[in-house]
């Protein structure tokens, strides 16, 4: 987009945006304000600005929440977008305080790649460097959504809209965990066996979770489990709660039961998530994502609250927990950890996931407000114990699995499910 403004004025507002004047961002999201995409739209990050002959190009990004029957379309997004922005300006313009007044836009381009262009595995760039969708790597750690260009093609700031919090208001079977909020982790799932809570899992796309392996040793057949998804509640009290049947439970082929190597597994389900301010996928990290011993991170489930007290609380549970160096951990369990494991805890013990949060996330926050999936829920000895931290499946080593998983014989798109779920006891 460009906007002219007073010539006066003009170099002033180029050459003092920085930081950016928070007047565009307001205007672009303003302008979605009584139409049918006001409630999806949730944020606007301006990129850039460029000094045109006459105007001042602005480089931006829209944040809409991801909807998995009806994707955005280019075309509605910014017919609406440009019958706000001369709705807005009208015959006076906006005033810019300091710099100026905005007397009119036009929009100049839009991109929005399919999400299978982009190449998040590693192998076309050497050891940790991020490769962008263009082939061209990238040294900075990592810089994918972090709201800075850093790919000639823009691919590290593409499909960014993931891992957000959109309903969650600070408000006020995790050990030395409290209550989450509700919308605190949207992406956070129960898989209920004959209607019991069982194991955690991860939204990870509209049809598709990430789960351990090791949660269908025993159960294995879809029909046997149910996933309850926009909750915090074991009830399903929540008016925002969905259930959504399992049609396929996909065990990573080379997947141990007795070393839990490649303890990760990719569940379909019968239909689309209605995704909502409840219901949100999290970020799955490029293979060169780092995550550097002692960045701290959340853990979050349904597990006991006590290793020896095995009870599932009502509310789902949350603490932070850091992550340990590689081979500090591989110590502490007799060097029997490979590079498809990651340890998160505290060696003194103090917090960590215990029995009914296996294949739960462990999800960290990097760009403010934005989350990636590092882990999910794998083993341990004991819960919260002294020098024994939890052991995770570490997902930049598995990630090329699983988005392989979730590209291969999808099922036919059936109709969103909606279903509401009754209360319940928990």
């Amino acid at each position: 987009v460009y906007f002219t403004t007073m010539k006066r004025k003009k170099e002033e507002i180029f050459h003092r945006t920085c930081p950016p004047s928070p007047a565009p961002q307001t205007q672009f999201l303003s302008s979605f304000q009584k139409t049918e995409l006001e409630a999806t739209c949730v944020g606007c990050t301006v990129l850039s600005y460029r000094d045109g002959n006459t105007s001042v190009l602005v480089r931006f990004r829209l944040h809409f929440l991801l909807r998995a029957v009806h994707t955005l379309s280019l075309g509605m997004e910014e017919q609406v977008l440009q019958q706000g922005l001369r709705a807005r300006l009208g015959d006076h313009g906006v005033p810019l305080a300091a710099y100026g007044t905005i007397v009119s836009a036009e929009l100049t381009g839009s991109q929005m790649e399919p999400l299978t262009e982009r190449d998040l595995k590693s192998g076309h760039c050497p050891g940790n460097a991020f490769s962008c969708g263009n082939s061209q790597c990238v040294s900075k750690v990592n810089p994918e959504c972090d709201n800075r260009v850093d790919c000639a093609d823009g691919s590290d700031e593409a499909h960014c809209d993931c891992g957000l919090q959109p309903a969650w208001r600070m408000a006020r079977r995790i050990v030395g965990g409290v209550e989450a909020s509700p919308g605190e982790f949207p992406w956070q799932v129960s898989l209920r066996e004959n209607d019991e809570h069982f194991c955690g899992a991860a939204i990870v796309g509209a049809r598709w979770l990430v789960s351990a392996a090791h949660c269908f040793n025993e159960f294995q057949h879809q029909t046997e489990w149910v996933a309850y998804v926009g909750t915090t509640y074991l009830g399903g009290s929540e008016a925002s709660t969905v259930r959504a049947r399992v049609s396929r439970i996909i065990k990573h082929p080379l997947y141990n039961a007795d070393t839990a190597d490649f303890d990760v597994a990719v569940l379909e389900l019968a239909g689309p998530l209605p995704f909502s301010r409840h219901i949100q996928p999290v970020c799955l990290p490029a293979a060169s994502h780092s995550f550097p011993p002692r960045k701290k991170c959340l853990i979050s489930g349904w597990g006991y609250l006590k290793e020896d007290f095995h009870v599932t609380p009502p509310v789902a549970r949350k603490t932070s927990v850091g992550i340990i160096d590689q081979k500090t951990c591989s110590a502490l369990y007799n060097f029997s950890l490979t590079d498809r494991m990651i340890c998160a805890g505290f060696l003194e013990g103090k917090a960590d996931s215990c029995q009914g949060d296996s294949g739960g996330p462990l999800a960290c926050e990097e760009t403010p407000g934005v989350f990636y999936l590092a882990g999910i829920v794998s083993w341990g000895i004991g819960c919260a114990q002294a020098k024994k931290p939890g052991v995770y499946a570490r997902i930049t080593r598995l990630k090329g699995w699983i988005l392989e998983t979730m590209s291969s014989d999808p099922l036919p798109m059936a109709p969103p499910s909606t279903a509401r779920t009754p209360t319940a006891p928990s």
